[in-house]
C-alpha cells in the first residue's frame, strides 16, 4: 500500500509522520500552486469549488507518483465534500487513475462499526499491534493540537511583537523541521521547543493593535493556498487575530467530543438549524464576536460554497442589529491574488481609522469630565 490524502493544511505533516510511525508508506502529492489549480479546473466540473479542484490535482500527482490507495474525509449534509469521493473516484477512474478509496464518513451517516472496519483497513498492513497504534494515535492527536495552539499565539501575538515578523518564523520553523521529523517523539520536541521560542520573543503591550476574528469554511480556512495565505498577510499587517477551525477542531467536533462543541450552538436564533458543512459555527463565531467586542470578522469561503452563503445572508443581519463589522471574502480560480489583498487591507486601515476615532473620543470625554470638576478645599 502507498497511501496518499489530499492537501488539506497540516494534514500531510502530521499525516506522514504518524503513517510512517506506523510503517505505512506515505506518498505526499506537491504543494498547491497555479498550474495545479488549472490542471484540477480541466478535468472538474465546471460549477464545482476550488477545493474540489485542488484535490483531483492533488491526487493525479500522486498517482504519478506511485499512491494507489486515497484517504478521504467526508461530511453529511448540503455540502458538496459528502459528495467528494464517488465524484473524484468517476472522474480518476475515466481518465485512467485507479485507486483503491477509503472513505471517512461521518459515524452518523454509516455508523460505528463501519467506521472502525475501514480505519482498521488503514493499518491492516502495519506490523504494529492495536497498543501501539492507539499510542500513536494520542501522539499524533496531541501533535495537532500543540501546533495549532503554537499558531494561535503566534496569530495574538503578531499584533504586540517589538521585531515585525518574529512569530511568522518561529511558526514557519516549526513546520519546517516537522516535515523531517522522523517520529511521533521527534515532532513533539521540535514542537514544545518552539512554544518556549515564542514565550520569549519581545512584546510592546502599549500597542493596541485589531483584534480580528477568521471563520468560514473549513478547506478554504486551514488551507494556505485556497485564501491567499491570508494568515500571513494578517500577521504582515500587525493585527491581531483567533482562527478556531481548524484540522484539530475538526477531530474534537467530529470524532473526539463532539457533543461538547456543540453546546455553544445551542440558543442560535440567527441560524437554529444545521444546513450542512459547518454554517451554523460561522455564525456562532460571529455571535461570540459581538458580545466580545472583537473589532470585525473576516468570513472566507470558495464559490459556490451553500451553507457558507447562508452564513453570510445571516451576518447581514448581524451587522445591522449588533454592529458588527464583517468583510467576505470569496475565492474561485479567476481572482487574482493583489484583489483579495487590497480588499483586506482596505478592511483593515478602516477599522484601525475607527478604533482611532473611538479612543480619541473616549480620551476627550474622560478629560471633558475632569475639567468640569470644581474642587473645593476643606473649609470653604
Amino acid at each position: 500500500m502507498k497511501l496518499t490524502f489530499p492537501h488539506i493544511g497540516d494534514a500531510h505533516l502530521v499525516g506522514r509522520i504518524f503513517f510512517s510511525e506506523l510503517g505505512i508508506e506515505i506518498v505526499t502529492p506537491p504543494y498547491n500552486t497555479i498550474s495545479g489549480l488549472e490542471k484540477g479546473s480541466s478535468v472538474s466540473p465546471d460549477e464545482i469549488c476550488i477545493p474540489f479542484k485542488l484535490m483531483v490535482s492533488n491526487l493525479i500527482q500522486a498517482h504519478a507518483m506511485g499512491a494507489d490507495t486515497v484517504v478521504m474525509p467526508a461530511t453529511m449534509g448540503p455540502c458538496r465534500l459528502g459528495e467528494y469521493g464517488e465524484l473524484l473516484k468517476s472522474i480518476l477512474d475515466k481518465r485512467g487513475y485507479q485507486f483503491r478509496w477509503v472513505l471517512l464518513d461521518s459515524s452518523k451517516a454509516i455508523g460505528v462499526r463501519e467506521l472502525l472496519q475501514r480505519l482498521s483497513y488503514l493499518v491492516s498492513e502495519s506490523r504494529k499491534g492495536l497498543p501501539e497504534i492507539l499510542i500513536a494515535l494520542n501522539g499524533t492527536y496531541q501533535l495537532i493540537k500543540g501546533l495549532e495552539k503554537l499558531d494561535q499565539k503566534a496569530h495574538l501575538l503578531a499584533g504586540y511583537e517589538a521585531e515585525k515578523g518574529a512569530c511568522k518564523k518561529i511558526t514557519a520553523q516549526c513546520r519546517g523541521e516537522l516535515s523531517k521529523a522522523g517520529s511521533i517523539r521527534e515532532a513533539l520536541r521540535s514542537i514544545r521547543r518552539h512554544h518556549k521560542q515564542i514565550a520569549q520573543i519581545p512584546v510592546n503591550r502599549s500597542k493596541t493593535p485589531l483584534h480580528l476574528l477568521m471563520t468560514g469554511e473549513i478547506y478554504s480556512m486551514i488551507e494556505p493556498f485556497a485564501n491567499h495565505h491570508m494568515e500571513e498577510l494578517l500577521m504582515d499587517m500587525g493585527v491581531s487575530f483567533e482562527k478556531r477551525v481548524t484540522l484539530g477542531w475538526w477531530i474534537d467536533r467530529t470524532i473526539v467530543h463532539p457533543l461538547q462543541l456543540k453546546k455553544r450552538l445551542l440558543g442560535n436564533r440567527y441560524l437554529p438549524y444545521e444546513i450542512g458543512g459547518y454554517a451554523k459555527d460561522t455564525v456562532a463565531e460571529g455571535i461570540l464576536c459581538s458580545r466580545k467586542g472583537y473589532d470585525g470578522v473576516i468570513q472566507v469561503f470558495p464559490v459556490g460554497c451553500m451553507p457558507e452563503i447562508v452564513a453570510k445572508a445571516v451576518f447581514s443581519k448581524m451587522m445591522k442589529e449588533n454592529h458588527l463589522s464583517v468583510l467576505t471574502v470569496i475565492y474561485d480560480e479567476m481572482g487574482g491574488e493583489a484583489g483579495y489583498i487590497t480588499r483586506i487591507e482596505a478592511f483593515v486601515d478602516m477599522l484601525s481609522r475607527r478604533k482611532r476615532m473611538e479612543e480619541k473620543q473616549k480620551h476627550d470625554a474622560a478629560m471633558k469630565k475632569n475639567r468640569g470638576k470644581i474642587n473645593v478645599l476643606p473649609g470653604h
